[in-house]
This record gives C-alpha cells, structure tokens and sequence, in this order.
C-alpha cells in the first residue's frame, strides 16, 4: 500500500476519541479501554465499527496506552522485563486483530446492503510512554519497538505515533521502523493554544524538524486544543511536502464531579474543521470529546474532497514590526487589514477575580481577539496584569495581552516578570512609562523607573534577539494624541517604532477634533493605531471624564445627550449610541479597536459590537 499516494488523493476521515467515547458508553469509572483489547474485544470493535459506520476511512488500533505501566499497574516496577514486553505484545497485537475484524465485518456489512465496499485503512496507535527517573533509555526505546512490532507482525504498515511533546524518543525509533520495514509513519503532537508542547516546543519547530528528517512521512496535531485554536496554530505553517493530519479536542472539558465533561457541539466543530480542512491538511478527525457523531458530520461535509491548496506565507507589509511573526493571530490579522477588536479590563484592586473573569468571558464570546490589563493604573495597586493575563488565557482560552509600566520594578524583576509570561504562553504586551506614584503615598512607595518606555522596549526587542528568536513577542505602545505639540508625540512615536513597535494604543476618543489628530498623526508614521473607545455609562461619568482626565476631551454636546434623572439601561443605551456612531467616524482611520471597559460593564461592549457588525464595521 503506498500510502502517501492514497493520503494525497483527498481529505481522508478518521476516527474520533476512543477514551472518551468508551467512557461515554461505559461509565468513566471503568479502566483503561486497552484492558478490554484481551478481556472483552466486542466492546472495542464496536466502537470501531460505529466510526466506520459514520464515515471514517482510517481507525486506530486501541494501542495509545499499551504500555507497561498502563497494562501492569503497580506490578509494572517488580515484573521481570521480559514478561513486561511480552504483555504489551500481546495486548497491542490483540488491538491489531479487532481493528482487523471489525474493518472486514463493516466492509462485508455495506457490500450486502448493495453499498459499493469501502476500504478501511487502520493505524497503528502509539502514545507517550510514562517516563519516571532511573528509567534506562535504551529500555524505553525497546518498549516503544516491541509496540511498533506487534503491529508490524499482525500486518499494520501504518504506525502512528500520537499525543507526543517533542521527538526526543519518535526519532530513533522511527529510523528503526524504516530500517525494518516500508512502514509509513506519522508523529501527531499535542499543543496549547499559543501553539506550544508542554516541553516548550513550538509547532512551527516541529514541523522544521519533520521535514528535514527522511523517516517522518507525516505530522499531526491532536488533543490539547479545540478546533478554534488548532486552526489559529496551523494557519500559515509550511508544511512542505508533508503530510498533514488534524484532530483537535471537541473543545474544552468543564469539571464535574472529578471527571472531564465535554459539551455536545458537532454542528460547531464541524465548522471550525472545514477552515482547518482548507488549510491544506490531508486527513481530519477528532480527539477527546469527539464521537460518532462528529465523524459523521465530518465525512459529509469534508470527506473525500481534494486536498486543498496549502498556502504559507507573511502578513502583508514590510519590516521589522512583522518579522517573525507567523504564529501570532493578532499581528498577523492586524497587518492583513482586518479591523482588530481588543478590549481592556483593569485586574481586581483585591483577590476576588470574579467579576474580572465574568467580564472576559462575556468579552470573549462577543467576539474580542484579545483581553488587555492595565498595570495599577493611577498608581494604584491592583492585581498584577501579568498574572490576569495568563488566568485568564489559561482558563477561557483568549489572548491576554498585559500592560507593562516601568515604575515597579527594576532591570531584574521587569525582565524575570517578562521571562515569565513568556513561558506561560503570552506572546504580545503593551509597553508604557506609567503613571507616577500619587504625592499622597510618596512617602511609602518608590517608584522605581530604570526604564521609560522607548528604553524598555530597546531591552525587550533585545530580548527577543537572544531568548524568543524562534517565536519573538509583540509589543506596542501608548499614542497620546492630546498632546498640545503634537510634532513631540510624532517624534516619540517614530523612537518606538525604532524600538520595535508594531502598534499603538490611544486614549478614549470622543471628538471629531480628535479623529481629525489622528489622521494627521497616521499621515505622518507609518504604523498600526488602534482606537480608543469607552462607552460613558451615566451623566456623571461623562461629566468626570470631561473635568477630571487629563488629555481627554468630551465635547459639550456629547454631554448634552444624557440628563442626570436617567436610569442606568436608559444611559448605557445613550452611551452605547455614542460609541458605535464614533466608531463608525473613526473606520477609514482606525486599524482597529481599542474597547475600554467601564466599571466591568462588559455587556454594553458585547452590544457595541454587535451593532457595529451589523454596520459592517467589524
């Protein structure tokens, strides 16, 4: 069988989870379906033959966790080695033997149903071995060979090696394969959101490393991530002539009752593989969560078409504020042209974060591409931003994007806070100088400024040159438009685009004044700027933002559209009115928008956006 040639005809379908699915229809209580392979083989087939039904043209064998310490448990330390390969064996050649009769059964199945026959292609299912400290190398590598051969001898010319972090223990083996057999082998790897192993592996790393290695003829990219997301990650990859295999998650699991819970959503992730699907990627299937019913849906929709065209390359623009940023959504979105929507939320002022979570959630269902937090602004202590920043990635899955002021902390403690975050997966950061510490705590707060911001983002782009060159962070800046000279912020500006600025934040904007600033402004730097907006909830607030902040200017007639006896859905109606009409003034200069959200009210921005797409600004 020449499988790359059959794996190039089309978009072929896999299955989908068999953990998950297993414990579905067997309580989740139960062990490991590998058990079953020897114990109770009709289960497993049926599962098998339930994929087959819905359309998938490739099972796995029910090998993933056919390992020794899965099959022998605590037993798996005192047994002696060659007993311990002999089980796994066993157990993966038992998982060869039902994957074998179940194709054949549903092959027979449709042919007396008067349905031409379907061949089922079946692969040889590999995960990670559990690796502990004192565990010999050169004992892992054979226990991943005995496993590859149990499926070489019952006839499975397909090895899959799946859910890996890196290809520390694929290589070696996988040259072995090649030494042995024909085999065709694919190493399928599982990601984060930001498109990283748990080893720190990044995918465009991998697949570099997959393409110049001649015993992989094939990546994928499963488990971790819903399709959302695995999208975000292969999008614009070079996948040369590899080829390329994607089943994400169903999304992401609740926790209920000490058990992962994934929600029904078929109709959604069939969607979301469709654009994977036109990635160019030439098999899709699912991982955990995933049933049947997903495959079905799969096979009609994405089955059999020809591979579509793969398509690698850069955000459009030039230079240095775009290099290097392949795998970062909100850059590359932001230099397409698209109108980028962000939006910004203060950290709380103690450790109660649930109206911060609540708001990033209604923020991110809206629609938001990313979640900004400020950095104790007014000098005035909040939660640290960084630290929202990953909580909130971490937990709902949006980009964060943390403010960074330079007033805290000195050289050590900025670059250790941004090493940090870097590892937690943040990849873009708002640079600004700070605001000073209020006169008032003068006497028991330093500020401690080793940096401003021109300054800060020299070291950070310095950093990137010698930590991040593989996957560099975005930083942008703050654009005071107000300023009275305005040729001083110009000549700012243009420092930190030297610095390494690929964009720029600005104050709420409320004026026609102000728009016609920063279309001066834009004529004179050549640069990305979002806008800022921030709806006004109430009269007093208006009121307080005209007098009270300085460098922004709330014109008298916006003013006059609220009266102090309104109620508060009769003002935030009038603010949301203002908001959409000024970014509807600001669309021809804007590149994107800049939401800040008034006391947590996250709603009345979700209703901004939705009125603005409705005007196609979005």
């Amino acid at each position: 069988m020449n499988f790359y040639t059959l794996l190039q005809s089309g978009c072929l379908v896999t299955d989908g989870a068999m953990g998950t699915y297993y414990g579905q229809i067997y309580g989740m209580s139960a062990k490991a379906p590998e058990f079953d392979n020897q114990r109770a083989p009709q289960r497993i087939e049926a599962i098998h033959r339930a994929y087959i039904s819905a359309g998938a043209d490739i099972i796995r064998t029910n090998s993933f966790a056919s390992n020794i310490e899965t099959l022998l448990g605590a037993a798996a330390a005192s047994a002696p080695r060659e007993e311990a390969l002999k089980a796994v064996y066993g157990n993966v050649f038992a998982s060869c033997r039902i994957a074998q009769t179940a194709a054949a059964r549903a092959k027979a199945g449709q042919s007396d149903e008067g349905k031409a026959p379907k061949p089922i292609q079946i692969a040889g299912d590999i995960g990670p071995i559990p690796e502990h400290a004192g565990m010999k190398s050169e004992d892992i590598v054979q226990e991943y060979k005995t496993m590859v051969k149990a499926h070489l001898d019952a006839g499975i010319n397909l090895i899959w090696f799946e859910t890996f972090s890196d290809f520390k223990r694929v290589l070696p083996v996988a040259e072995w394969i090649k030494s042995v057999s024909d085999a065709f082998v694919m190493v399928s790897f599982s990601v984060n959101q930001f498109g990283y192993t748990k080893s720190g592996i990044s995918a465009k790393h991998l697949i570099k490393t997959a393409k110049e290695t001649p015993v992989v003829d094939g990546i994928g990219f499963n488990c971790g991530v819903g399709p959302t997301h695995l999208k975000r990650v292969l999008h614009h990859q070079d996948f040369g002539d590899l080829i390329v295999f994607a089943a994400p998650n169903s999304g992401y699991a609740d926790r209920i009752q000490n058990r992962n819970v994934y929600q029904e959503n078929a109709g959604y992730f069939c969607e979301a593989m469709q654009e994977i699907a036109a990635l160019g990627v030439n098999i899709v299937g699912g991982c955990c969560g995933t049933t049947p019913e997903y495959i079905e849906k799969l096979a009609k929709t994405i089955g059999g078409r020809p591979t579509a065209e793969r398509i690698a390359g850069h955000p459009s623009g030039s230079g240095e504020a775009q290099a290097g940023y392949e795998n970062n959504m909100f850059i590359r979105r932001l230099y397409s042209g698209k109108k980028v929507v962000i939006a910004e939320l203060d950290p709380p002022y103690n450790g109660d974060d649930a109206k911060m979570m609540a708001a990033a959630e209604i923020l991110g269902k809206a629609g938001v591409e990313m979640i900004t937090f400020s950095d104790s602004p007014m000098g005035k202590m909040r939660a640290d931003a960084m630290m929202s920043a990953v909580k909130v990635s971490s937990r709902l899955q949006i980009d964060t994007m943390p403010h960074i002021a330079c007033r805290d902390k000195n050289v050590i403690g900025m670059g250790a806070s941004i090493l940090g975050a870097y590892m937690n997966g943040l990849r873009n950061f708002l640079i600004v100088t700070g605001d000073p510490v209020p006169s008032g705590d003068r006497d028991m707060v330093t500020a401690v400024y080793d940096f401003n911001s021109v300054r800060l983002m020299n070291y950070v782009r310095q950093m990137n040159k010698e930590y991040f060159s593989e996957e560099p962070v975005a930083f942008g800046g703050a654009l005071n438009y107000g300023r009275k000279n305005i040729s001083v912020e110009i000549e700012r500006m243009r420092k930190k685009c030297a610095a390494g600025a690929s964009f720029f934040l600005t104050q709420p904007i409320y004026s026609d004044e102000d728009i016609e600033r920063i279309k001066y402004i834009k004529s004179q730097v050549d640069t990305k700027i979002l806008c800022g907006i921030m709806p006004l909830v109430s009269y007093r607030n208006a009121v307080f933002m005209k007098n009270e902040i300085t460098g922004i200017h709330v014109p008298d007639e916006i003013i006059a559209k609220y009266d102090s006896g309104m109620n508060r859905e009769e003002a935030e109606e009038v603010g949301i009115d203002i908001a959409v009409d000024i970014a509807e003034k600001l669309y021809d200069t804007a590149d994107g928008y800049y939401f800040m959200v008034p006391f947590n009210r996250a709603p009345m921005i979700a209703e901004i956006m939705k009125r603005m797409a409705a005007k196609c600004l979005i």
